[in-house]
């Protein structure tokens, strides 16, 4: 099979986004269609901390991915130029799909009739929206922080910041001070499922990283960073193990879910994933086109297969239409969403690589067919 050159692009950060696209597929097909029955014993307790995973793997390769980009073309991001509205028009995109994926009416003229329980359904926080919101802050960062050192160091400090206050913001009753639709993004109160905080700790932590990855590439050093992040995720997750059996717990009793312990672990855990790939892909030169246009297109994967399964404003989804399956015919669902994505990937990648021109107006006509419905009376 035909390899395409890395061009000015890091092979194992592809390869893991790749990776963790198809995990997230695979997640959410388990999610959706297996019946309760089958929900239970060691096996399934053990994929569920592994579907974890997937989602601190995407959301730090996210921040990574948006930082080695940037970097190769650093002035072009401090300046309204070409290549800086094309990445601000994807992340804008990406974040109004989001909210129209939940529109809370049929009609935009409707709106004026939606009740408490409609609005704050549109505002639950998905990981589509936090990952497009914090890219557009972290596109912002850049102009304020000018170098890539300064970045690194301003994107580190606030996603500790984004980890050690989350707790704390939680217990807060956020609509007394802001709108609906920024408490959403502050805690899960109101139904978000991925609020700001604490997730878009990964996003910033990895950015901040992706910085440092930079470097290491520069200096041809990816094995060498394999055993660094390998190291440092066995020991974190050791040091936590410790800090679980001396029952420290400098927050009391809070919810797993925003415990920052219980986030560095999976922190850790991602970095020793990386790591591993960084070790198995270090003399690779280039990915399949397939592989690569997963990896460069699974904001649309995301996209296209959590509406397929869930449902959205344009249709039932798979959990309406088919409702619990058995493990056998989940396992078809997947390998048939699987396939689907991965060519539905491809094509799109490959049309805006060769025909940029259809590639725009396939755009245009999709933004068209999402709007229209909601039009009229």
């Amino acid at each position: 099979m035909t390899i395409v050159s890395p061009s000015r692009r890091v092979v194992f950060i592809d390869l893991a986004r790749a990776i963790a696209v198809l995990m997230m597929v695979q997640g959410h097909t388990i999610d959706t269609l297996l019946a309760p029955a089958y929900r239970t014993g060691a096996g399934y307790d053990g994929w569920l901390f592994l579907r974890g995973l997937t989602s601190c793997t995407f959301l730090t390769l996210s921040g990574v991915a948006f930082s080695v980009t940037a970097i190769r073309h650093w002035e072009d991001q401090l300046r309204m130029s070409a290549r800086w509205f094309r990445r601000v028009r994807r992340f804008v995109f990406f974040l109004a799909l989001g909210y129209l994926m939940r529109f809370p009416m049929g009609k935009f003229s409707h709106l004026q009739w939606a009740t408490d329980e409609r609005w704050q359904s549109w505002f639950v926080v998905d990981i589509l929206h936090v990952v497009a919101l914090t890219l557009l802050l972290l596109q912002g960062l850049i102009w304020a922080a000018r170098t890539p050192r300064a970045f690194a160091v301003a994107s580190g400090v606030l996603g500790i910041l984004v980890v050690l206050l989350s707790p704390f913001a939680w217990k807060i009753d956020w609509t007394a001070f802001v709108p609906l639709a920024v408490a959403s993004y502050l805690s899960p109160e109101w139904g978000s499922i991925f609020p700001a905080l604490p997730w878009a700790g990964y996003i910033l932590l990895g950015a901040a990283f992706g910085v440092v990855l930079d470097r290491w590439i520069r200096h041809d050093s990816i094995a060498h960073m394999a055993r660094v992040l390998v190291t440092t995720g066995v020991v974190v997750v050791a040091a936590v193990w410790v800090g679980r059996l001396l029952f420290l717990a400098p927050y009391g009793n809070i919810p797993m879910q925003v415990s920052p312990g219980f986030f560095l672990l999976r922190l850790a855990c991602v970095l020793v994933l990386l790591g591993a790939i960084a070790a198995l892909s270090a003399k690779w030169r280039g990915l399949p086109p397939v592989v690569q246009s997963l990896a460069e297109e699974s904001f649309l994967i995301y996209a296209v297969h959590v509406a397929i399964l869930y449902g959205s404003r344009w249709n039932p989804g798979l959990r309406l239409i088919v409702g619990p399956q058995e493990p056998g015919v989940v396992l078809l669902w997947i390998a048939m969403l699987l396939v689907a994505m991965t060519t539905l990937a491809f094509v799109w990648n490959q049309l805006q690589l060769r025909r940029p021109d259809l590639a725009i107006i396939f755009r245009v006509a999709t933004v068209s067919a999402l709007v229209y419905p909601f039009l009229g009376e």
